[in-house]
């Protein structure tokens, strides 16, 4: 789907230059393993970042020069690697031509509503602050939070075209950005897409036993496409086979049942607590936030040694399998 749509775009742009940078989902040696046909088809695929910054600097002669910079975890990001890399374009740009740096991670204090959140995560990225991405840029284009929101006077998230998540309750769009000249300020377009098949959390009022959930989704509409979630009050109601009962009230409607989210009511945790996680939980809670669940349910809290380790330990099973 993604290289039919991007030769699409070829074939009815043929002079755009379409430049694409790995995010913290894609496998960086896979977004680069075809890069020389994908060159062919006028699609530069940055999957990987160099020392020596050839790899991540494109000029486009007479238009701008491009600093294009995949997802990879801190621990592996050589120091000052983004002011390096503004540093040499810098000395590359002759005749004054706008300077756009690409960055797929979290800026501290961007509104990340729909992400799992802890104090240092953002949708399982650790936050950078803006300072930490250099200067000599005139416009920084974000990527990883799904919301479109602007970050200073220079730096933006164009946010996901279409939500990714139930609790992405706001409008999706992409951006146009115009820049003059190096030093200009950009400026920015929105255009503002209308999802086909919207994201829809069942009951509307809010979380009901299951009984009373299954109710409302019956009761949606036949006609209208969209993806449903159930909320359920935490109350044992559940049955083991709700998956199965929930497809089977969807198979004559054209929305899909997507999961079902527990509101569970928060609890005095001790030594002795047998809490549980649910699955739906557990696929969307980062392997750091758990840990620190575990330890609460234990009574216990996570010193910042252990947070380190735990960090180390994380980012190198994260770039094993983009590796693979």
């Amino acid at each position: 789907m993604f290289a039919g749509k991007m030769m699409e775009l070829r074939r009815r742009c043929p002079d755009m230059r379409v430049i694409v940078t790995a995010g913290n989902h894609d496998s960086a040696v896979r977004h680069e393993a075809f890069s020389e046909v994908w060159l062919a088809g006028g699609v530069e695929m940055i999957g990987t970042i160099s020392h020596d910054y050839s790899h991540n600097i494109i000029e486009i002669p007479g238009k701008a020069f491009i600093g294009a910079i995949p997802y990879v975890n801190s621990r592996f990001l050589p120091e000052n690697y983004f002011q390096s890399l503004l540093d040499e374009i810098a000395t590359r740009n002759n005749t004054g031509l706008p300077v756009i740096l690409m960055a797929h991670l979290a800026v501290i204090g961007s509104d990340a509503t729909g992400h799992d959140c802890d104090d240092m995560l953002i949708g399982g990225v650790e936050a950078t602050p803006l300072g930490g991405l250099g200067e000599g840029y005139d416009y920084l284009a974000l990527g990883h939070i799904h919301r479109n929101q602007a970050i200073g006077t220079k730096a933006r998230y164009s946010g996901s075209p279409l939500p990714m998540g139930f609790d992405e309750n706001y409008a999706h769009s992409v951006s146009i950005v115009d820049i003059d000249v190096h030093g200009a300020l950009p400026e920015v377009k929105n255009i503002e897409i209308s999802t086909p098949r919207p994201l829809v959390s069942l009951p509307v009022s809010g979380p009901a036993p299951w009984v009373e959930a299954l109710e409302s989704l019956v009761n949606f509409p036949n006609d209208i496409p969209a993806y449903i979630r159930l909320r359920v009050t935490d109350d044992n109601s559940l049955p083991s086979d709700y998956r199965a009962i929930a497809l089977a009230v969807c198979e004559d409607k054209e929305c899909d049942f997507c999961c079902v989210t527990l509101d569970r009511k928060p609890v005095q945790s001790t030594a002795d607590d047998k809490s549980t996680i649910s699955i739906d939980r557990l696929r969307t809670t980062g392997p750091l936030a758990v840990a620190r669940m575990y330890a609460n349910a234990r009574g216990e809290e996570l010193d910042e040694e252990v947070i380190s380790l735990l960090e180390e330990a994380i980012a190198n099973v994260e770039n094993f399998e983009r590796e693979s």
